[in-house]
């Protein structure tokens, strides 16, 4: 690229006005300046050679910029490190959503940050394929020319309104959902159809089959999975205060990741590490527990910590655990990497004092409010506290000095008192951040869409819905706080009140319409013409073949007398159903129905 000297001092002023020069621009002044000095001294020379280098690291500072704004919303998350603010990430919000003004933004928009309209697609295209294969087997799952018909986004989002809706409105069996006898039926017609939610229930599929990994024993969930355990760190950046604990996901079902634990209130079921935050219970990352393949793994508890812990570390977070994770050896790591850890404790764990293990001797000789500590390895404080019983405690950031004091009721001669009793602080700071997973656990279980399935993995996805749900509200009551002055902003908005919003708006409901009705088909008066088949324009299953043998046969053939109500019955060479339903030999079928 040939310029002259002309040319050469315009941009020689361009960089005097500190203008933001092209890469071009830069090279012309590059190659120009090898060729020809014009006459400079050696220190201006160098004096220009440093604003060249520092005017072209601005240049690809504002290119990488003008970069950052077009790249999509779904990229890899930022890192806590690089300076987020505290709670909602309001920036990650607009760009997911598109919007670039502070209003008030509706349950769905929320709810749609974790299950976005890309990953949704992804899933449409997963279930029709599995659809189409399934037609094949069971035509029942059909429409009415016989083929799969394929679920779109939008209808995707109302089979998980709909799931919703079941969560918090709850009947015995799902067929009363749709039910048409008294005392039965709900608002379940709004969203679909029950053969068309019993279609893409049995079709559902989450992950290219195409892409299994055969070694990875969540290969039906891990593309899901993935996506929401990003979004979920994405969209919200924890406060100081983490907790960790397991979560058990409710199943009875067939599976060798099902687990047994004693002392939850869930007992089987799969289970989840979980990490969440002390104050609110958003859950920030989860891990499903498959196992080991090759006998017992050791050091399970801190692999499983440090695994959570990553994104965190060397920021000064308080992390808080039970004694299931707790140990000596975890508590100086921790301290390694920069994590603030304090945590009940176990006697039996490797490198415990051995002066501490004679809890049951120290507990008899003790009185309520007695304490004792120590320091063992890099500092580590062991602290035990006689309350009720004697309860042991480890931080690596506490001081075993500071107190506080707690009222307690005794009952001495058989009259109740308040007793005033010193606190450690380890204790007190224990019992108000440990509780972020239980604070999440029971808003989840409170209204969760669990529905009873032969899949295993479908369990973990209706959870995955309710995590999803769970962390919208908390994102939703977090936008509500931030936008304090907007006259739209709802007082006491409840969990309740935006699973029924979330469920309405997936549906496209107003708020205002009114019940779905059952109208039942007309019905013949005449007691003459009723029992007689009349053939109708759509098939569907004989009543009468169903109940013998759990076969699906369909027939255009009905009786509309008002003791049948529409009942199909097969009237074929091979089997009359018609005649044989309105004789004494089905009678037991009669009383059933």
């Amino acid at each position: 690229m040939d310029v002259d000297a002309d040319d050469y001092s315009c941009l020689l002023q361009s960089l005097k006005r500190r203008r933001a020069l092209t890469s071009d621009e830069l090279r012309v002044i590059a190659e120009h300046d090898m060729d020809d000095h014009q006459g400079m001294h050696c220190v201006e020379e160098d004096a220009l050679d440093a604003e060249l280098l520092q005017a072209q690291v601005q240049t690809e500072e504002l290119e990488e910029e003008e970069e950052d704004d077009e790249m999509d919303c779904d990229l890899e998350p930022r890192r806590a490190s690089e300076g987020r603010p505290l709670g909602l990430d309001l920036g990650s919000v607009r760009r997911a959503v598109r919007l670039t003004t502070s209003v008030m933004l509706r349950e769905i928009d929320f709810f749609m940050l974790f299950f976005t309209q890309a990953i949704v697609a992804d899933i449409c295209g997963f279930t029709n394929r599995q659809g189409w294969e399934l037609v094949l087997n069971r035509a029942s799952y059909a429409g009415v020319e016989g083929v799969w018909n394929e679920v779109t986004p939008d209808e995707f989002y109302r089979f998980m309104g709909l799931l919703i809706y079941m969560g918090f409105h709850v009947l015995p069996d799902m067929h009363r959902y749709w039910g048409t006898k008294s005392l039965q039926g709900s608002w379940a017609r709004s969203f679909m159809s029950r053969d068309r939610f019993k279609a893409l229930l049995a079709a559902l599929h989450v992950v290219d089959p195409a892409t299994e990994d055969n070694q990875d024993r969540l290969k039906k969930l891990r593309y899901l999975m993935d996506h929401l355990k990003q979004k979920c760190q994405e969209l919200f950046q924890p406060n100081q205060n983490l907790a960790i604990d397991e979560r058990m996901v409710k199943s009875k079902g067939r599976s060798g990741l099902k687990q047994f634990m004693k002392g939850k209130p869930t007992r089987w079921g799969f289970k989840l590490w979980v990490i969440a935050t002390s104050d609110s219970g958003y859950t920030l990352d989860f891990n499903v527990y498959t196992g080991s393949r090759d006998g017992r793994v050791t050091d399970l508890a801190t692999k499983v910590v440090e695994a959570l812990i990553q994104p965190y570390k060397d920021q000064g977070y308080n992390l808080w655990m039970d004694n299931f994770y707790t140990s000596p050896a975890l508590m100086v790591t921790l301290r390694q990497i920069g994590i603030n850890a304090c945590g009940t404790c176990r006697i039996n764990r490797k490198k415990f004092p051995e002066e501490f293990k004679d809890v049951k001797t120290w507990e008899r000789k003790t009185d309520r409010g007695d304490m004792r500590w120590c320091r063992v390895e890099d500092g580590i404080l062991v602290i035990q506290w006689k309350d009720t019983r004697a309860v042991t405690c480890l931080s690596n950031f506490h001081n075993a000095n500071d107190s506080t004091n707690v009222t307690r009721l005794v009952k001495k001669d058989a009259t109740w008192s308040s007793l005033v009793v010193r606190q450690p602080a380890v204790i007190s700071d224990y019992n108000k951040h440990m509780g972020g997973v239980d604070r999440s656990d029971q808003m989840i279980s409170s209204y969760n869409v669990l529905q009873k399935t032969q899949k295993w993995w479908k369990t973990l996805f209706f959870h995955f819905i309710d995590i999803a749900v769970v962390n919208s509200f908390l994102l939703f009551q977090e936008w509500q706080h931030s936008q304090a002055g907007d006259k739209h902003r709802l007082a006491d908005y409840s969990h309740i009140t935006f699973r029924e919003n979330l469920s309405r708006q997936l549906a496209g409901l107003d708020i205002h319409a009114s019940s779905p009705s059952h109208s039942l088909k007309p019905v013949a008066s005449s007691f003459h013409v009723t029992h007689t088949p009349e053939l109708q324009k759509s098939a569907n299953n004989c009543w009468l073949c169903y109940r013998k043998s759990r076969i699906q046969r369909k027939t255009k053939f009905a009786c509309m007398a008002p003791e049948c109500n529409g009942k199909r019955f097969c009237i074929v060479q091979s089997r009359n159903c018609f005649r044989a339903w309105h004789s004494a030999e089905c009678d037991q079928f009669c009383a059933e129905a």
